[in-house]
């Protein structure tokens, strides 16, 4: 009887808790829409062939312990399986011609086909790349930036769990829109040729490690300065501030950008790019300056008026190695597209906002820390998260949405990235920029019957366009409840869907942050410490 009441009480336990923390992550997850793991949750479950696993997950949430296992960030080569067939020849299209990073990264030659004016090429104004953004990737990441035109060598294009029959044998950065044709974007997934947990090397995309800076020991043992002290008072003057929310303050036809403004140098800070691609993936470490990494960032500019421009800075990793609760790891998927914002009016940095997850923080401009060093100063450092690749204002531990801290990023004064060193920069002109954000969009709207506009910037004429417009997931399908790799608790799973691109990332915001009805701009790293990426105060 004494161990039936005991048994009885474990069970009563874990049910309350399951229930608990379920309760408690809706109500903190500022993504209030119900995502597609969710709706499909009643056939994900039927895939388990174990009645007694089903059954554990349906009234217990218990989901995959049957096949429950360890997953380290990292595999040994013993534990490799053997024979895995990397596609390495994928610097060549369809059509046999090579895909030219250099040509299309340094500039030159006439402009290609693009939406937008054809006759007049728009510049990366000059106050961008001096304010352009330094990212602290962790010590310790094993999955570092990847090319996209790599990662698509590595995909095959899915529609849910089925593979699509396409009319090219192979897609790239070019022709990826191709796939949009007759299918909807919410099943369409770019899936891996490879077992992910078997970490084939380009998942990881070592190769793309940023080159150290000389004096980046030294760097690392300065202490992170702060800045003007918060108060509430400063809060609501700044949400007084146009800037802050243009929709609110700026007449409805916003006047654009002059075109003095427009035409400001871009500077030449690029590293020529003398090897192919294929010879910078076979070398670890090219000769360079410090910060550059072969992988080019994605530089987005969207004019919002009234001399408001913001600059989008998109990082892209072939992989997400989610965060561990209690050992356990939830939020694993293919694909990893994060980014940066830093407003400007006039030419002036005014607010940089970091994205973490479904939300982040946003923080005045003269309030983050700021790079040291030659070709360093005044430019915001951010710091990327182990695995997760979430960006933060500071080094350390960030717990987001479950309590006690469970469930937390890591970061630190890691291998320092400079991606102003190697970028493809695009201006981006989208219907609902001066009248409304994102997040308010009708269901009944898709994207694709806005009248958004992408052109290259004039420093790169010949940047490739397909993979914007292409509507689906860069990764795969969250895995089904059968599949060895996946498992759930509390509505976590192992393994979830991959992402959307950069345009569905909410660039037509009006306020700095991404979601949210609030945006509260933070003036100090101080401050930033007390609140998690969903803006509240962590007590």
């Amino acid at each position: 009887m004494f161990y039936l009441r005991r048994f009885i009480i474990v069970i009563v336990l874990i049910v309350a808790s399951y229930f608990a923390l379920t309760a408690l992550h809706k109500h903190l997850d500022p993504n209030k829409h119900k995502p597609d793991e969710a709706r499909e949750d009643a056939r994900w479950i039927a895939t388990s062939q174990h009645w007694l696993d089903r059954q554990a997950c349906r009234w217990m949430g218990l989901c995959g312990l049957s096949h429950y296992h360890p997953d380290p960030a990292a595999r040994s080569w013993s534990k490799k399986r053997a024979g895995q067939d990397i596609l390495l020849e994928h610097e060549e299209d369809v059509y046999g011609e090579r895909i030219d990073w250099e040509e299309i990264i340094g500039g030159g030659g006439g402009p290609s086909e693009w939406d937008g004016d054809e006759r007049v090429l728009k510049d990366v104004p000059q106050f961008v790349l001096d304010h352009a953004p330094l990212v602290h990737l962790y010590s310790k990441e094993e999955f570092w930036p990847s090319d996209i035109s790599e990662h698509i060598s590595h995909i095959t294009p899915y529609l849910n769990h089925t593979k699509m029959n396409t009319s090219r044998p192979r897609h790239n950065v070019h022709d990826l829109h191709e796939l949009n044709s007759g299918n909807q974007g919410k099943a369409m997934f770019l899936h891996s040729k490879d077992d992910v947990e078997q970490r084939p090397d380009w998942l990881g995309s070592a190769h793309n490690k940023p080159i150290p800076y000389p004096d980046e020991a030294e760097v690392e043992e300065e202490e992170v300065d702060t800045y003007t002290e918060f108060t509430d008072k400063k809060s609501k003057e700044i949400e007084k501030e146009f800037w802050f929310d243009p929709d609110g303050f700026a007449p409805k036809q916003s006047p654009p950008l002059s075109s003095s403004f427009r035409s400001q140098s871009t500077g030449r800070r690029r590293l020529s790019m003398k090897k192919s691609l294929k010879q910078k993936r076979r070398t670890p470490a090219l000769p360079g300056p410090g910060g550059y990494s072969p992988a080019p960032a994605h530089l987005v500019l969207v004019d919002k008026g009234n001399g408001i421009l913001d600059a989008f800075w998109f990082y892209f990793y072939s992989y997400n190695l989610g965060t561990t609760v209690l050992n356990v790891r939830f939020g694993n998927h293919v694909g990893d597209w994060e980014h940066s914002l830093i407003r400007f009016v006039d030419g002036v940095p005014k607010a940089v906002f970091f994205s973490a997850h479904s939300g982040g923080l946003a923080y005045a401009y003269n309030g983050v820390e700021k790079g040291k060093g030659k070709g360093r100063e005044n430019r915001p450092v951010l710091y990327s998260a182990m695995g997760s690749h979430a960006m933060y204002a500071t080094p350390g531990k960030h717990p987001y949405v479950l309590p006690f801290g469970l469930l937390a990023d890591v970061t630190d004064k890691g291998p320092l990235w400079d991606p102003a060193l190697n970028y493809v920069a695009y201006h981006y002109n989208t219907s609902i920029t001066h009248n409304q954000d994102a997040k308010s969009i009708p269901n009944s709207l898709s994207i694709s019957q806005m009248k958004d506009v992408l052109q290259p910037a004039s420093c790169n004429p010949k940047a490739p366009m397909g993979w914007w417009w292409y509507k689906g997931h860069w990764g795969d399908k969250f895995y089904e409840l059968g599949d060895f790799r996946q498992w759930r608790f509390v509505g976590q799973y192992h393994y979830v869907n991959g992402p959307y691109g950069p345009r569905y990332k909410n660039l037509g915001r009006s306020k700095p942050c991404q979601s949210g009805d609030r945006c509260t701009i933070l003036e100090s790293i101080e401050q930033g410490k007390g609140r998690s990426w969903v803006g509240r105060r962590r007590r």
